[in-house]
């Protein structure tokens, strides 16, 4: 017994007994004291039930009975107790005591497991049978765990743990938002965890050894609720009851504003396997390998959750309303081969983990608001669609995207085109230029070969050779640059004139020049180029816009072939015809003409291939095109013309001079005389003493050439001599 002091039982708060060898039940002496507030009994041996008198301590706060070897159930007095912050019931399991039913002088029982059994002075649960004569008893607090516990709203600390507790947890348990510790470990629970707990957030929940409790659908599933945001949970990172993936899935539904999506089948279900959700497909260990949401009205951000799919291999987030920025450990998913973030309204730089997707296959990352450089990747696409990224221009920034492996970008207007085909058609316009000057030169030489009678048959320019052995005729070179083109000029020695000529030939070179530049595609900056592709949002390949077909093409060629075929050919016969003049201020008049008049005309033919490869989409923009460019090769013809109305008498003195050079007086007189006895009244004086020069310059000429011809036979003799 326990005796006290009367006057005690308005003064004592706290009784603390623990850690001693009592063997009795918990004193009554004791339970009449309603000033206790601290009530420690803990590391005894007492026994027996609990009684009902405690409930009568309506100021306890603390009460610790744990360690020892009571039995029977909780009374319902103790859920009165509104201000019991501790409660402590813990390791009150005995030791488990086997019987035959006939050491029972006393016996109870129809064997089953659950009934209360008892043999003479011991009761308890009936849990185990051979057969029909032994049977074994288990000792300890039993009984439902009181759903009452809920009410006790300023609990703490509740500890029912290694005891023969048993049913159901009951969910009112939920209410308790000042709960620090739930223990109830080793106990013989059933049923199912109840998703209440999970508003336990800052609690330590701990329910390990309660082997018979099992998910709502039979399997060891915990409730999702509780296994996101319960980390004191003790089964937290058990792979069974909380699988991982499940919570960062559920991070990315809450983040992702899944309350809003369209459709979101079986997502954030307590108790389903996650591999079941819409959108989600996972492999034979139950591995998340796909996340497939495009469409479904996904909004707020993607976590950084998703990282934690380390077996992901697709990830499927298109055509949403997604913001903030790419996850920084998206390179973590070594796994992915295939990603669409494509058509959401993301922002930030791309994160430097992508140089890690070794195995990605499909990057679509246009339509947003991304910014920086994309790493370079490891892996190849599928086709031109695999790497598409807001690396075109015009973009929302003064720097598109910088996608060195992108196979297509796209710019703000959603416009696209593919990187493959980026022609860099200025630096091609200097080497194709380069070339035919080569080309040019080449002509001049093998003209001038020509002239000097090297032997023909051992040339490699023979067959050139053969194209050109007919009558030249003075009148060619005039006819050849033009007679009605400003490009006469440069066979002029008015320097007025040439001016004019150069002004023109740079004019047109420089319009030239403005379309190639326009041409040229460079996805860094603002271009004419007309991008060639739309990346629809509900699609992963791009579609070509173009309508240029072969008929148009066509149409291009006649087109070039009519206005630039006359041109290009008097120009290589200018060159051609250089070599006639020998080494004379004439010979460099007609070469530079030649070289002029034939490489306007290939820059005209470059430029007009070029320009349209860039801009036209549809047969009518080719063919119009191709008309404005060939307008600029009719400049020189224009201001020709022009100056017919302007300055006839310059131009007169300008034209009669470069006929006086080359002889074209000469020509055009016996084309319209073929017969001399008709000269005479056909040519004025002035024109006689023009002719008469002429005559004299193409004498002097003959003279030079028979000169030659003569040192020439001289050598062949002495060569012969030399042989003989």
């Amino acid at each position: 017994s326990f005796p006290l002091e009367e006057e005690w039982n308005n003064v004592l708060e706290t009784c603390d007994m623990s850690h001693n060898q009592i063997e009795q039940g918990i004193p009554k002496e004791l339970l009449g004291l309603s000033s206790l507030k601290d009530f420690i009994l803990s590391n005894n041996s007492f026994n027996g039930t609990m009684p009902d008198s405690l409930g009568s301590l309506a100021r306890m706060q603390r009460l610790h009975l744990d360690n020892n070897l009571l039995s029977g159930t909780i009374p319902d007095t103790i859920l009165s107790l509104a201000t019991l912050i501790e409660l402590n019931l813990s390791n009150n399991r005995q030791e488990r005591r086997c019987f035959s039913q006939f050491d029972c002088t006393v016996l109870v029982s129809n064997y089953r497991r659950g009934d209360t059994v008892c043999c003479n002075d011991i009761c308890s649960a009936f849990v185990d049978t051979d057969g029909s004569n032994t049977f074994c008893l288990l000792r300890g607090l039993r009984g439902a765990i009181p759903a009452g516990f809920g009410n006790m709203l300023t609990l703490e600390l509740l500890d029912l743990s290694s005891n023969y507790f048993a049913g159901n947890i009951p969910p009112e348990i939920d209410r308790l938002s000042r709960l620090e510790v739930l223990n109830l470990t080793n106990n013989v629970l059933t049923g199912s965890i109840p998703p209440a707990l999970g508003a336990l957030a800052s609690a330590s929940v701990l329910l390990k050894g309660n082997d018979q409790i099992r998910g709502k659908h039979g399997n060891k599933i915990a409730p999702l609720s509780l296994c996101s945001s319960v980390p004191g949970l003790d089964i937290f990172n058990d792979p069974i009851w909380c699988p991982p993936e499940r919570n960062a899935l559920k991070k990315i539904y809450d983040e992702a504003g899944g309350q809003d999506w369209i459709r979101d089948d079986g997502w954030v279900d307590e108790f389903n396997n996650h591999c079941t959700w819409h959108g989600i497909e996972c492999n034979e260990e139950n591995n998340v390998i796909k996340l497939a949401l495009e469409n479904s009205g996904l909004s707020g951000r993607i976590s950084n959750s998703v990282a934690s799919l380390t077996s992901l291999e697709t990830l499927h987030l298109r055509d949403n309303n997604l913001k903030g920025s790419i996850p920084y450990d998206i390179g973590k998913l070594l796994n992915l081969s295939s990603l669409q973030l494509s058509h959401n309204s993301l922002i930030g730089t791309i994160p430097p983990g992508f140089l890690n997707l070794s195995k990605l296959e499909m990057m679509h990352l246009h339509g947003n608001r991304l910014r920086g450089t994309v790493p370079i990747l490891t892996s190849k696409g599928i086709n031109e669609s695999s790497f598409i990224a807001d690396c075109g221009s015009p973009s929302d920034f003064d720097t598109p995207v910088d996608c060195p492996n992108c196979t297509m970008c796209c710019n703000r207007l959603q416009q696209c085109d593919t990187q493959e085909e980026i022609y860099q058609v200025e630096t091609l316009a200097i080497k194709v230029m380069f070339g035919v000057l080569g080309f040019l030169l080449l002509v001049a030489m093998t003209s001038l070969l020509r002239k000097r009678k090297m032997t023909l048959d051992s040339s490699p320019f023979h067959f050139i050779f053969g194209l050109c052995t007919r009558k030249e005729s003075p009148c060619d070179v005039y006819d050849a640059i033009g007679k009605d083109s400003v490009y006469c000029f440069f066979l002029s020695s008015n320097f007025t004139a040439w001016v004019l000529a150069i002004g023109v030939l740079l004019a047109q070179g420089v319009c030239f020049v403005f379309f190639i530049q326009a041409a040229s595609l460079d996805f860094g900056a603002e271009k004419d180029w007309v991008y060639q592709f739309v990346c629809p949002r509900d699609n992963d390949d791009c579609n070509d816009t173009s309508d240029v077909n072969g008929r148009g093409w066509i149409y291009f060629v006649i087109l070039l072939t009519v206005h630039l075929t006359r041109d290009m050919g008097n120009g290589l016969k200018l060159v051609w015809a250089a070599s006639r003049y020998g080494p004379s201020r004439k010979s460099f008049q007609v070469l530079f003409g030649g070289i002029f008049l034939f490489s306007v005309t290939a820059l005209a033919l470059y430029s007009s291939v070029v320009y349209n490869i860039a801009v036209s989409r549809s047969n009518i923009e080719l063919i119009f095109n191709t008309v404005i460019l060939l307008f600029v090769t009719d400049l020189d013809e224009k201001l020709y013309e022009t100056l017919h109305v302007v300055s006839p008498r310059w131009l007169d003195n300008v034209t009669k001079g470069v006929e006086a050079t080359f002889e074209v007086i000469v020509c055009d007189v016996l084309e319209d005389n073929p017969n001399p006895d008709d000269l005479g009244t056909e040519i004025g004086r002035g024109d006689i003493d023009s002719l008469i020069n002429a005559c004299r310059r193409e004498l002097e000429a003959l003279k030079r050439e028979r000169a030659i011809k003569m040192e020439e036979i001289s050598r062949l003799k002495e060569g012969i001599r030399s042989i003989r």
